[in-house]
């Protein structure tokens, strides 16, 4: 295996000096790895890495994030959800401080756990993430909920969202650098619809920054060439058709859904709804829960990073009244949140 420093050599030698090339990278924990390794330090200036809206917490609709703090402040429902969630900001506040009966839980099985010791109580899960989210959702359906335990699901499908990015000329995209995680359960096949439809190379990458720069690599290769085609270069872990298991539990149990994603609005078919014969245990019918329209958070430009229009140094908050202390937008909250590594990592 070729060392870092071999590595960054041929990233220069593969960019063209007389032009600019844009890749994103979709995945929060790749921006962890670019961010805390210092890679676009040392990448050719022309050679933009961007951050795309691959933070779960970012994304989560303000409207699921208020009908959760309601919940909370029904004396007859205990509401559970990950950590993030708790503090991330609405014009309602945010769980943490604005909600009364709630509890953090780090997997779907404590939610389990919880409504059998409080069979008094309606238990909700907030249930939020993407596809490597989605399928441990899915596991504790398959094994059979309790009557008492339902469902507030705010999952997302990351292939209808890259489109989107992919039909905005104003972000002009050269090449994604598929998240790791979901390629894991939907497969490295899974994006070949980005350069089969959109002639955009696109390359499954893991979270070491020697394998993220492996992945640059095969981008600008492909670019190169005049190429185009789905790439991996994390084998060990994502295989071509995926996780078939994971995918079929998540099918079983879930439907396709038009959601709002925070930010960026409502966009069809991209979040997933629990399937009309699993209604006893969804949230949504058993409480009634309505939409509520979202609203923008004043001087915020999270919607803008989060579509990789805007680096977090562009926000006016950043850094001044925006801090993971305290937090004004979701972006800043989980340590997957763009702004928030880059308040971590950036000296300005």
């Amino acid at each position: 295996m070729k060392s870092s420093e071999q590595l960054i050599k041929i990233i220069h030698s593969l960019v063209p000096a007389e032009k600019k090339i844009k890749i994103m990278n979709v995945c929060g924990s790749h921006e962890h790895t670019i961010a805390f390794s210092g890679i676009r330090s040392i990448l050719p200036a022309n050679l933009e890495i961007i951050p795309g809206p691959g933070c779960p917490v970012c994304v989560c609709s303000e409207s699921d994030i208020i009908n959760a703090i309601n919940l909370s402040n029904n004396p007859d429902v205990i509401l559970v959800t990950y950590g993030d969630m708790l503090r991330v900001p609405t014009r309602q506040g945010s769980i943490r401080a604005d909600g009364t009966s709630y509890k953090m839980i780090t997997s779907p099985m404590e939610a389990i756990s919880i409504a059998k010791k409080n069979p008094e109580k309606s238990v909700v899960f907030f249930s939020i993430g993407f596809e490597t989210t989605t399928a441990p959702t899915a596991a504790i359906l398959q094994m059979g909920l309790p009557d008492n335990l339902f469902i507030l699901s705010s999952h997302k499908l990351t292939p209808v969202i890259m489109e989107l990015l992919v039909k905005d000329t104003t972000i002009a995209i050269d090449g994604f650098i598929a998240p790791g995680h979901v390629s894991a359960i939907v497969g490295a096949n899974a994006w070949k619809v980005f350069p089969e439809k959109y002639g955009i190379p696109i390359v499954v990458a893991g979270f070491e920054a020697e394998n993220l720069l492996m992945g640059l690599i095969e981008i600008l290769s492909q670019l190169r060439d005049g190429l185009a085609r789905a790439g991996n270069v994390y084998k060990q872990v994502v295989r071509p058709e995926g996780n078939a298991h994971a995918q079929g539990i998540i099918n079983k149990f879930f439907k396709v859904a038009d959601i709002n994603w925070r930010g960026i609005g409502h966009v069809p078919e991209s979040g997933l709804q629990l399937r009309d014969e699993y209604a006893r245990h969804n949230a949504n019918v058993e409480f009634n829960l309505q939409p509520i329209k979202e609203e923008k958070i004043p001087g915020c430009i999270c919607g803008n990073i989060i579509l990789g229009k805007a680096y977090p140094s562009a926000c006016g908050l950043f850094k001044t009244q925006c801090s993971p202390r305290t937090p004004q937008g979701p972006c800043m909250v989980s340590m997957e949140g763009a702004c928030n590594i880059w308040y971590r990592t950036s000296s300005e």
